[in-house]
């Protein structure tokens, strides 16, 4: 499980590059693909992602042990939740997340095959895991930031 989660945070930092049918605009200047390029997610997009996926009640379980067929009930089911998570990390910001989420999610979900979008989506929630969270958690532990400095001798007056 360690070495996935460093080979999607590895993946993540480069960027997933995703190659897409380009929308009308591209294709009249006769550009017909165009390639999405995905970066790490920062806390704010994190949250939106954490969001919507807890909506879908998809287990990360789930994700990994989905063939073909379970793909495409859960694309009927979820699709457009997945196509807006898709969209949130590629949007990676707040405003850009909040004016345009719902139009390149719309645009993504004519655009995505289930298997595209479907790892897509695990590399997303892999990234977001506890694991992460908790390692982060225990780092500012041991640091003892807020711990009383023992060096200072308690003087009085």
């Amino acid at each position: 499980m360690k070495v996935e989660q460093q080979a999607a945070a590895t993946l993540l930092e480069q960027g997933i590059k995703v190659r897409v049918t380009a929308p009308l605009l591209f294709r009249v200047f006769g550009r017909k693909i165009i390639e999405l390029v995905m970066l790490a997610p920062n806390q704010g997009t994190l949250l939106r992602i954490s969001a919507l996926y807890l909506s879908t009640g998809i287990q990360a379980d789930e994700l990994k042990e989905m063939d073909e067929g379970n793909a495409h009930a859960l694309f009927t089911k979820h699709g457009r939740t997945l196509c807006s998570i898709i969209a949130v990390a590629w949007l990676h910001g707040y405003w850009r997340g909040k004016l345009f989420t719902r139009i390149v999610s719309r645009w993504l979900y004519w655009h995505l095959n289930n298997m595209q979008m479907l790892t897509i989506v695990n590399l997303l929630v892999m990234l977001s895991s506890k694991e992460s969270f908790t390692t982060s958690i225990r780092l500012i532990a041991t640091m003892k930031i807020t711990a009383p400095n023992l060096s200072h001798e308690n003087q009085g007056s």
